[in-house]
């Protein structure tokens, strides 16, 4: 299997309550995220990936409608990197 590293931020409080989790389960902060992604996964109905894309399409749509002038892109990166 491969596998990708990335860097999820959580609050504090949540951060803390997933590493109590973990410990009582005798697993990683990381190993107890991939079992709930799994589990999430697994009880969702598949959509497919053009169902997906059509969805976010609709909400782009309205986000322009909604908020002229703003370029989201712009302002996901402004808060990425905020203090």
């Amino acid at each position: 299997m491969k596998w990708i590293t990335t860097n999820i931020r959580f609050p504090e409080d949540m951060y803390m309550e997933l590493k109590l989790e973990a410990a009582r389960k005798r697993t990683s902060v990381s190993g107890l995220v991939r079992e709930r992604v799994k589990t999430k996964k697994r009880s969702k109905a598949k959509k497919s990936t053009e169902q997906i894309l059509k969805e976010l399409k609709e909400i782009a749509k309205m986000n322009d409608k909604e908020n002229p002038n703003i370029s989201f892109s712009e302002k996901l990166i402004e808060m990425r990197y905020e203090q």
